[in-house]
C-alpha cells in the first residue's frame, strides 16, 4: 500500500502547477527589470505554495500546511519590502 494517496485530478493539477512554475522561472531569467523579476518570483512563490499544499494533502502531513503558511507570510513581506524601497536616481531616469 502506498503512503501517498493521489487522485488523477490531484496528479494533473500538480503537473500543471509544476509546468507553469518552470515557465515562470524562464520569465524570471529573461525579465528586463527588477520589478518584472520580483513579480514573477511572487508568482513562483504562489505556485510553489500550491504544490506544497497538494503534497500535504497527498501525504496527509498537516505540518506542511503550517510550513506553507509561514512561506506565504515571508513572501508577502518580501514583496511589500521590495515595493516600499526607495528608488535611486538612475532608476528614475530609466523610467522616463
Amino acid at each position: 500500500m502506498s503512503h501517498f494517496e493521489v487522485s488523477r485530478i490531484d496528479a494533473g493539477a500538480a503537473v500543471f502547477l509544476f509546468l507553469t512554475l518552470m515557465g515562470v522561472l524562464g520569465v524570471v531569467v529573461g525579465a528586463a527589470t527588477p520589478v518584472d523579476r520580483m513579480l514573477a518570483l511572487g508568482l513562483c512563490g504562489v505556485l510553489f505554495l500550491a504544490l506544497l499544499l497538494l503534497a500535504a494533502v497527498a501525504a496527509k502531513v498537516p505540518l506542511l500546511d503550517d510550513v506553507a503558511l509561514v512561506l506565504a507570510v515571508l513572501g508577502a513581506v518580501a514583496l511589500s519590502s521590495f515595493a516600499s524601497r526607495p528608488r535611486t536616481a538612475a532608476a528614475r531616469e530609466r523610467a522616463r
